[in-house]
């Protein structure tokens, strides 16, 4: 089949409007196809894109334009999609105890962008609609490296074909999304690991949403994630605390000072001192001092304090967020990392659901099936870049001056966590004048639950307001 052949089966468009800060904002999608070919032009993959057009701008070609997408690797958009960034969202009435059978309700979206920004919401080969058509081309595109180029490949193609090469560029990535911005804004101006063509595109802003930049952290893990733990126990049992925020600064001022240096010391640490580090422990984690003491001062996150947290209730946390909780089986609790989690098993029904009611709306027809999370592509990812991310977003700030990031985070992920996002922020040698922490009281995706989409939703639209200021 040719390419043209192709496009015109895979090209769909629609109009719509929403209302944001009192304004009507009315708007053209195009959800599309977006092919890689090899040296006899032949498809060997497509990325797939669904572009949101502010349509009553009269010269849109210095508009700002987002690109969005997810991380796993081998994840979709349809979770930013369908929860941040798009003009309609799932309905939620109350996050935690969210319905896990049809029928489910989108609304629009008060925090969407769209008055500020057109938006571009990304499937990477493989995942939601994108796909892999020749399998001789696997290792091209399930590669960190790979990933990275066919990603700029696409964002250049894209901005000439739509004529937005002179539109401030904004990237905002989630999770395994994370690591990819910072390998895509070196990408982008040429100086990538993969050592392109110089495209010499800059970008004015980036958003890391739920940071791992996919490497190994010179930091003590345990440390790094106390202020995790620490939310998840205010949260679980907040009586005869202080105030979240108060808890967990305390937490994060013991980490930094006393308990990384017990674990520097190792087995050379006093017991005297052992017990008192462990106690410390027991109360900002709710983990036994016993359990601390026997393993030397450390917990893994996911096998241990996930499960930990609540035995004597039976319950077990979520590991992509542990507000929700269910019945800890040791049976099943290792069976599949998305099913078997209390957040995701519980959440994913509901986001699938309305992302396809979201293609509906946007005139998607086609019978290729949407795929939220690709385990054949996670689990034969090569994750390891030529270069390290964070030495790439550093270098990208310095090449651009006008470069900003913004590290969000919920407070209750154990997965990606905050006082990871914390470390990279003031580890990774960037411009701290130029770099945004935030925080939010929600878990991996942290729009989920209003109070945490409002706070979450106010920084990005003054981070991004700011990025493309002249």
């Amino acid at each position: 089949m040719r390419i043209e052949e192709c496009l015109e089966k895979s090209r769909f468009e629609s109009q719509g409007s929403i209302v944001l800060k009192g304004q009507t904002i009315p708007y053209r999608t195009v959800s599309e196809d977006n092919f890689f070919v090899d040296e006899e032009g032949q498809p060997t993959a497509t990325l797939f894109s669904y572009a949101y057009f502010r349509s009553d701008i009269e010269d849109p070609s210095t508009r700002p334009v987002l690109f969005a997408y997810n991380g796993g690797p081998g994840c979709s958009s349809l979770w930013v999609h369908a929860g941040l960034f798009g003009p309609r969202r799932i309905k939620l009435e109350d996050e935690l105890h969210l319905p896990t059978v049809p029928p489910f309700e989108l609304e629009d979206n008060p925090h969407c962008l769209l008055d500020l920004c057109d938006l571009v919401l990304v499937d990477p080969v493989g995942t939601g609609f994108g796909r892999l058509i020749q399998e001789k081309a696997r290792a091209e595109f399930y590669d960190a490296d790979g990933d990275v180029k066919a990603m700029a490949l696409f964002i250049e193609q894209w901005l000439t074909r739509y004529n937005r090469r002179n539109s401030p560029i904004l990237l905002a990535g989630e999770s395994y999304g994370t690591g990819r911005s910072a390998l895509l804004a070196a990408e982008l101006l040429g100086a990538g690991p993969v050592k392109p063509d110089t495209l010499g595109l800059s970008v004015s802003g980036i958003m890391l949403l739920g940071s791992t930049f996919f490497e190994a952290n010179p930091a003590e893990p345990s440390a790094v994630n106390l202020i995790t733990m620490a939310a998840t126990h205010h949260y679980h049992h907040p009586q005869g605390k202080p105030s979240r925020g108060e808890f967990i600064e305390a937490a994060s001022q013991f980490a930094q000072t006393e308990y990384l240096s017990a674990l520097f010391q190792g087995d050379a640490l006093p017991q005297e001192q052992q017990e008192a580090i462990a106690e410390k422990l027991e109360h900002f984690t709710g983990i036994e001092k016993a359990f601390w003491i026997r393993h030397h001062l450390r917990i893994d996150m996911q096998k241990e304090f996930a499960h930990l947290l609540l035995k004597d209730q039976g319950l077990a946390v979520g590991f992509y967020d542990g507000r929700y909780t269910w019945n800890d089986d040791p049976a099943i609790q290792d069976a599949n990392v998305i099913a078997d989690d209390p957040a995701m098993g519980q959440y994913t029904p509901a986001f699938q659901t309305a992302f396809a009611l979201i293609c509906k709306e946007l005139n998607i027809t086609f019978n290729r099936s949407s795929k939220g999370l690709v385990f054949d592509v996670n689990e034969t990812w090569q994750r390891k870049p030529k270069t390290s991310p964070a030495q790439a977003l550093a270098g990208a700030m310095r090449r651009n001056p006008k470069l900003r990031v913004f590290f969000a985070s919920g407070l209750y992920d154990l997965c990606t966590t905050a006082g990871n996002a914390r470390y990279l922020a003031t580890h990774s040698h960037l411009d701290p004048s130029r770099v945004l922490v935030g925080e939010y009281p929600s878990g991996h995706m942290a729009y989920l639950g209003e109070e945490s989409a409002k706070l979450l939703a106010a920084d990005m639209r003054r981070f991004f307001t700011q990025a493309i200021e002249k």
